[in-house]
């Protein structure tokens, strides 16, 4: 949590709420300035036996949850921002998928998306968030086809310990999933569980909330994985993928060039890229999107 006070208590009771009760509850918080360690501090004197607080200064996402994670004794880890709220059955489902298949190092669902006062938000047009047809789960989340969701993920302890936990490389960009997502991908199966396990908010300080700053993170994600073996072959798609997820977020946007030039180097990097060909023709054909897109 950093300055989430409006959100963390529920975030903290979701967890509290789950059917599986073996559960330790770490809450990280990254320095603060409102009344979020108060909050925090609070549960933790209520619920001394499964609530522990840690106070740090302020590093980023990305070395808060490898703090978390560092704190954490568990044998599998789960991730839940102070602003999203979990589903009662969530750890209980992932946790039953890992324990059945030594394989699995990933495990995760679906997630409704809600507005800061917890109003469910308009599905968008973006990629399926998982499918049927993801076989190959790595170039799914590489190729953006695919979208893990942050707060249904669950994961082994014990295969953080062998790739590594968050690239601090992408502290303040963003990414830093995507990438931890990909090198379990590249160890390790990873499962979806078709159900609703999360309630994911959208509100002005979400991180991806900059489509600029977000489009350099996945710049920097699809570099990186342009050097290992299993992404080398990906990298021109993966390059169209980042490009026509631009071209959505600018497809808000009054002036219609940006998206459409943001389309136009996708489609010339990948000319089967289906969702870039219909952004661009409904940016010509229709104009100005209203509303919100999320593309993680």
């Amino acid at each position: 949590v950093y300055n989430g006070e409006r959100f963390l208590a529920e975030a903290i009771d979701s967890a509290l709420a789950q059917t599986l009760r073996s559960v330790e509850i770490v809450v990280v918080d990254d320095g603060s300035t409102d009344a979020s360690a108060a909050i925090a501090d609070r549960y933790a004197a209520l619920h001394p036996d499964r609530v522990r607080v840690v106070h740090q200064p302020n590093q980023g996402l990305p070395l808060a949850r490898n703090a978390a994670i560092a704190a954490a004794r568990g044998r599998y880890l789960a991730l839940l921002d102070a602003d999203d709220v979990w589903m009662p059955g969530h750890l209980a489902a992932c946790v039953d998928v890992l324990q059945r298949d030594p394989m699995i190092g990933l495990v995760h669902a679906d997630a409704e998306d809600i507005d800061a006062d917890g109003n469910p938000l308009p599905a968008d047009d973006a990629p399926a968030r998982w499918g049927s047809d993801s076989r190959d789960a790595y170039a799914a989340i590489l190729l953006r086809r695919q979208h893990v969701v942050c707060p249904t993920a669950v994961f082994r302890r014990s295969v953080i310990e062998n790739i590594g936990g968050f690239d601090p490389g992408f502290n303040r960009l963003g990414c830093e999933d995507r990438d931890l997502w990909l090198r379990i991908a590249e160890v390790a199966g990873v499962v979806y569980v078709a159900q609703l396990h999360a309630r994911y908010r959208i509100h002005d300080a979400n991180m991806s909330a900059n489509s600029g700053r977000m489009w350099r993170a996945r710049k920097l994600l699809v570099d990186k994985y342009a050097q290992r073996p299993r992404g080398r072959p990906l990298r021109r798609r993966a390059r169209a993928a980042i490009d026509a997820d631009l071209g959505h977020e600018l497809a808000r946007a009054p002036e219609p060039m940006p998206a459409l030039a943001a389309f136009g180097r996708a489609l010339l990097r990948d000319p089967l890229r289906v969702d870039a060909w219909k952004g661009l023709l409904r940016r010509v054909l229709v104009g100005r999107r209203p509303g919100l897109v999320i593309h993680r």
